[in-house]
């Protein structure tokens, strides 16, 4: 279906066409009956372009009611409250406060002795110093990682069809997790991610990190690696500009941004930074050291094995050979070519590459059915002398995945257009009016062009307004659900507009000049008297001028994230299982959090899932919150579910306790973080009966976990 939509333009165009990707476009157009022009026709200063203005340092504002407020946030929050003749709603309580503030940060209630301690606390600086022990637990970086891990859409396999397992993509999970719990200034965890290799290239975390730029979904089979490439390349350049800009580029992939002032040429422009890149598997942890130990422990074992490893690869050679011939058929008449050549350009050496990956994964995985039929029993023999030989064979050294830019001139990168395809270099957004970048490859590190370590470096400027506003936004995001900025992968005109501008800078210049700490940003919020407003008052003022809450008058009551469910239903079960790191576990095999759990593209039927867990495929900036059928059958009737009431029931039969009263206490305590009303305690014992047997218990947990008080922070 096509859309066509009449629009007066400056120039001499009198209709445009919509297919139906671009419905959205096409009716924001129609509704709003803003023209359609060119990105270089729009003024600099109209509201479209506010992202792109240099970051102000506002003046906090004065406030009638200057006794409510703990720091800066609340002026600025509270002097737009009292522009509209709105209050703010009074602190919530402190089982409240603990409650909210543990999950905000660790992504787990706390438990009751946490919360006796808390609210029985007297020392005017207590809620201080439950931020600060928030903030140094280790549980702290398991959380924050998976908003991150949303936004780069990381997931443990490569998608597509066959979506195949990526045995090495938790490296940088773990990367990420160790980042935030070391309060890693985010300068230096952009750098890392986008330019590791170039910037750090002997660092373990920079290796690891760069993992970021291998998060792109992956076809093993397919055959076309142009085409292949070429796609990975506008993935990653869309990725980027959403998580690092907050700007939707691609719409300027195929034309001008129609809304934007983002040229077709802007587009590649930033992805020549990229362009350069290819995978590269032979990336190892531990340092020169570990190098040389483990060459010298090999060469022992290669000595001694020379004989038996020579009978294997004479057998093996012959089935290798047969596999690598039928991936290499399957290949398109100019990969073939590529392959076969000698010499190549670098662009042909990334398609070589790129050929040789997925040729020699195939062909490794069936060397053991293309050995010869009359050597079969030969090459298992061998195979069993090789294996003798283990206890001095030197254990694999820890691998990453990585890239590294290919060797010789970069590959050119072209924009197509009306005018013809025309070569373009690495550049920054033209409507910045910045010198173009100088790229100079890095002295000393011969597997680099330079590219990205500009672009790093760029991003990472505190002159950049967009890196530290964009930031700034996701936190605030991530501390009341919807950011200053909603739309915070889109800052561009079809993204909302800022719910409090001045507030934005405020924090962004704030962010820069506290070195890029994350830990001082959530400090800051949090310690705040808007954060630690009550979310259950009724204000009819406020619900008819502010329904939305966009600005700010209440804590906004939030439905726990899958994760989240998952991990508390473990906790409250006395099951879950605090080891951190390592390859990803099963969701419903094992207990322990859920950032472990494999993460793969072609999602299977699972509690998570049923609880709006991202497209892997695309960067998340915010969880979708549905409410559907599946959900309450899920918590009501799943298995898994109804397995962590048994164990809750079990924990509390257990209990040294005289009675059945102080179990149901006890179950309260620990799922709700506190103590039963009366009414509550007379129901709970009713329903138990005399007996209290343990198919009783067992329903009774299972209620405690399915009420609205424990699925939903206030």
């Amino acid at each position: 279906m096509v859309l066509v939509f009449p629009m007066p333009t400056p120039r001499k165009v009198s209709r445009i066409r919509y297919a139906r990707p671009g419905f959205r476009l096409g009716l924001v157009c129609l509704l709003t009956l803003t023209p359609i022009g060119f990105a270089e026709e729009r003024s600099q200063d109209s509201l479209s372009n506010w992202v792109f203005r240099p970051l102000e340092r506002p003046s906090v504002p004065e406030m009638r009611n200057s006794d409510w407020a703990r720091n800066p946030i609340d002026s600025f929050i509270l002097s737009r409250l009292e522009e509209n003749g709105i209050d703010p709603t009074p602190e919530a309580d402190r089982r409240t406060l603990i409650r909210r503030a543990s999950f905000d940060l660790l992504g787990l209630p706390p438990t009751a002795n946490e919360v006796s301690e808390f609210v029985n606390d007297p020392r005017p600086d207590a809620y201080e110093r439950l931020i600060d022990r928030l903030l140094n637990s280790p549980r702290y970086g398991e959380r924050y990682a998976r908003h991150w891990l949303d936004l780069v859409r990381y997931a443990d396999s490569d998608g597509y069809k066959a979506d195949v397992l990526r045995p090495n993509a938790w490296r940088y999970r773990d990367y990420v997790i160790e980042s935030f719990n070391s309060d890693k200034p985010y300068s230096r965890f952009v750098e890392e991610q986008i330019a590791g290799d170039e910037l750090y290239p002997h660092n373990d975390d920079a290796k690891r990190a760069t993992g970021y730029l291998r998060l792109w979904p992956y076809e093993d089979n397919q055959p076309d690696m142009g085409r292949h490439w070429g796609a990975i390349l506008d993935d990653i350049t869309d990725v980027s500009s959403d998580v690092f800009l907050g700007l939707s580029m691609k719409c300027a992939r195929c034309h001008d941004h129609k809304f934007d002032p983002i040229s077709q040429e802007d587009y590649y422009s930033f992805q020549a930074f990229f362009s350069a890149i290819s995978p590269w598997e032979d990336v190892y942890l531990g340092g020169p050291e570990a190098d040389r130990l483990y060459e010298k422990e090999l060469a022992v074992w290669e000595e001694q094995t020379a004989n038996v490893r020579s009978e294997i690869d004479r057998i093996e050679s012959v089935a290798y050979k047969k596999g690598w011939d039928a991936a290499f058929a399957k290949l398109p008449p100019y990969i073939q070519e590529i392959v076969m050549q000698k010499e190549r350009t670098s662009y042909e050496e990334q398609l070589a590459r790129f050929a040789n990956k997925m040729m020699g994964w195939r062909t490794n995985k069936d060397i053991a059915k293309n050995v010869p039929k009359d050597k079969v029993d030969q090459w298992k023999t061998l195979h069993e002398e090789l294996a003798k030989f283990d206890s001095i064979k030197p254990e694999e050294r820890e691998r990453v995945s990585s890239v590294r830019d290919v060797s010789g001139t970069p590959p050119s990168t072209y924009v197509a257009s009306k005018k013809g395809e025309g070569e373009v270099a690495p550049a920054y957004l033209s409507v910045l009016n910045l010198e173009k970048p100088k790229i100079e490859p890095i002295p000393g590190n011969p597997n680099t062009t330079g590219r990205r370590a500009t672009l790093a470096k760029w991003l990472t400027d505190p002159s950049n307004s967009l890196s530290a506003r964009v930031m700034a936004n996701r936190i605030w995001q991530w501390h009341f659900g919807s950011g200053i900025v909603a739309s915070s992968n889109d800052f561009g005109s079809l993204g909302e507009r800022p719910s409090h501008p001045q507030l934005l800078d405020w924090l962004a210049q704030k962010f820069i000049d506290d070195g890029w700490s994350l830990k001082s940003m959530h400090r800051l919020v949090m310690t705040s008297a808007t954060y630690r407003q009550g979310s259950i008052r009724r204000n009819e003022i406020a619900e008819q001028i502010d329904p939305n809450n966009k600005l700010v008058w209440r804590m906004p009551v939030r439905r726990m994230d899958a994760e989240q469910l998952r991990d508390s239903m473990l906790l409250v079960s006395g099951e879950i299982d605090s080891t951190m790191g390592g390859p990803g576990v099963s969701e419903e095999k094992s207990a322990r959090r859920s950032i472990y759990v494999v993460n793969k593209r072609n999602k299977l039927r699972t509690m998570m899932n049923s609880f709006d867990t991202p497209d892997l495929h695309n960067s998340c900036h915010a969880r979708d919150v549905t409410t559907t059928p599946l959900q309450a059958l899920t918590m009501m009737n799943g298995e898994w579910v109804l397995s962590r009431a048994e164990r809750f029931a079990d924990y509390l039969q257990n209990l040294e306790s005289d009675g059945v009263e102080e179990r149901i206490v006890t179950a309260y305590e620990v799922a709700l973080g506190r103590v039963p009303e009366i009414e509550e305690m007379q129901l709970a014992q009713g329903f138990l009966g005399e007996s209290a047997n343990s198919e009783a218990w067992t329903d009774f947990c299972h209620i405690l976990i399915n009420t609205n008080e424990f699925i939903y922070i206030n």
